[in-house]
């Protein structure tokens, strides 16, 4: 390989890193930081206990048959 070509490749490289880091820039930007919390809200986030409860009855029911 000779000087030029190495150079093209360099330069080429540098693009597509820079192009790399732009996007990474952008998602982080619009979807946030992969370990920030979303906006869940805890009142509804889980099932209530009773719920629960309804649900593993009828499926104890519906398996002793």
């Amino acid at each position: 390989m000779n000087k030029e070509n190495r150079q093209k490749l360099e330069e080429r490289k540098d693009t597509l890193e820079e192009q790399r880091q732009t996007m990474r820039d952008f998602i982080e930007e619009e979807t946030g930081s992969p370990h920030s919390r979303g906006p869940v809200d805890e009142d509804t986030s889980h099932v209530p206990d009773t719920q629960n409860h309804f649900i593993s009855e009828r499926n104890f029911r519906k398996y002793q048959n």
